[in-house]
């Protein structure tokens, strides 16, 4: 009898917690407003554009210095993480592709060392942050 008394209760607790769930109004699509949105692709691309010079000059310069490219890809890294991190209302798809070119600049720079016993596998990574650092650029529209 306990037993049934308890099954009841969690059912109709279980009821409850149901119809409440429905009721409530479904979230906004965004809690942002058009402004803050586009102020935080702002300051996400303006960010992206200074780590995506450092790291072209550093890893395509007539001098060839390794430690600075390594330098650049770390720290172009960090800042669009911390930018991307930093600011909620940067959009889904930004944040992503953002995220995706950091950690790409990250592997290259930890298959640096590597590389120069296996040349593919410093070049995969390289070859993989090409086409990330384009998919950014296009969505920052440079």
């Amino acid at each position: 009898m306990a037993l049934a008394g308890l099954a009841a209760l969690l059912s109709v607790a279980s009821t409850i917690i149901a119809i409440t769930a429905l009721a409530r109004p479904a979230p906004s699509a965004s809690r942002y407003t058009a402004a803050e949105v586009s102020a935080a692709k702002t300051r996400l691309c303006d960010q992206y554009k200074v780590a995506s010079e450092v790291v072209h000059i550093e890893t395509t310069g007539p001098d060839g210095n390794v430690a600075l490219a390594r330098i650049a890809n770390t720290n172009g890294a960090a800042l669009m993480l911390e930018t991307a991190a930093s600011d909620p209302a940067v959009d889904a798809k930004l944040r992503d592709a953002a995220r995706a070119l950091a950690a790409s600049y990250q592997a290259v720079t930890a298959m640096g060392t590597k590389g120069q016993v296996d040349p593919q596998l410093f070049w995969a990574p390289v070859d993989a942050s090409n086409a990330k650092n384009r998919e950014l650029q296009g969505l920052c529209g440079g």
